[in-house]
C-alpha cells in the first residue's frame, strides 16, 4: 500500500503530463527515492531499476528522432546532439518544468533530494520507464518526444549553425557552403553588414549583423532552418 495522500499526487501529475497509467504502482515506484526505501518501515521498491530501462528507451527515442530528422548529419554530429538531450543538467531542467520534484517520495529529513539534478534526471527516466512498462514503447516515445522535442531548441544547444551547414553542404553536395557580403550600411564605427549563403548553387539564406561574422551566422541559421524543415515535412509524409 502507498500513502494515501501520494494517491492523490498521483492524479495531479497524470492530469499535469497528459498521461493516465493502467497500473499506478507502476508510476509510484518510478517516484519512490531510494531514501525513502531505507527509512520507510513499510514495503517498497525504489526506482533505480525503472531509471535503468527508462535511460535505455530515452536514448532509442532520441536517436530514432535524430537519425530522421537530421538524415545529412554524421554519426558525431548526431551522437553529440544525443548527448545534449539526455544530459543530467538538460533532464532536470524538463524535470522543473513539470514540477517533478513535488512528488517524488524521499527519506525523512532528505527533502533537499528533491531540487538536485541527480535526483529530477534519474526519476525522470525512471517515469520513462515505467510507462515503458505500463504502455509500450510508443506510448514512451510519444510521451519523450512532447516533452523533449517540441520544446527543445537543439542545434542552439549543439554545434554552430554554421558547423551543421557545412557538415551538411559537404555531406549532400561535396562542396562547402558560399557566404557573400552583398550590402554595408552605416558610418564606420556603426556599421551593418548583409550576408547570404548559397549551398550548391542555391540562396538558402540570408543575415543582418553588425559584423561579418555575425551576419554570416544568421544566414546559416536560417539557411539551416529552411533545409530541415524540408526534411521534417519528408518524414512527416
Amino acid at each position: 500500500m502507498v500513502d494515501s495522500l501520494h494517491d492523490k499526487d498521483l492524479e495531479v501529475f497524470q492530469e499535469k503530463i497528459g498521461v493516465k497509467w493502467k497500473d499506478t504502482k507502476l508510476l509510484n515506484q518510478a517516484l519512490t527515492h531510494s531514501s525513502y526505501t531505507r527509512t520507510n518501515s513499510k514495503e517498497t521498491t525504489d526506482n533505480e531499476r525503472m531509471e535503468f530501462l527508462g535511460d535505455a528507451v530515452l536514448e532509442l527515442a532520441i536517436a530514432d528522432y535524430l537519425f530522421r530528422r537530421f538524415p545529412h548529419l554524421d554519426e558525431g554530429s548526431l551522437s553529440w546532439m544525443r548527448s545534449v538531450v539526455v544530459s543530467e543538467e538538460n533532464l532536470a531542467q524538463h524535470a522543473r518544468k513539470i514540477n517533478l520534484g513535488d512528488y517524488i517520495l524521499v527519506g525523512k529529513d532528505q527533502e533537499q533530494l528533491r531540487v538536485q539534478d541527480a535526483t529530477l534526471a534519474d526519476t525522470y527516466e525512471a517515469v520513462i520507464g515505467a510507462l515503458y512498462l505500463d504502455q509500450g514503447l510508443r506510448a514512451a516515445k510519444r510521451f519523450i518526444l512532447d516533452f523533449f522535442i517540441k520544446e527543445e531548441n537543439l542545434l542552439s544547444k549543439t554545434k554552430d549553425f554554421k558547423s551543421l551547414l557545412q557538415e551538411y553542404s559537404q555531406s549532400a553536395h561535396k562542396k562547402l557552403p558560399r557566404y557573400q557580403l552583398v550590402q554595408e550600411e552605416g558610418p564606420d564605427h556603426k556599421k551593418m553588414f548583409r550576408v547570404r549563403v548559397e549551398v550548391n548553387g542555391k540562396i538558402l539564406g540570408e543575415g543582418w549583423g553588425n559584423s561579418k561574422k555575425k551576419a554570416e551566422k544568421i544566414a546559416a541559421k536560417r539557411a539551416w532552418e529552411k533545409i530541415n524543415t524540408s526534411e521534417e515535412k519528408k518524414i512527416e509524409d
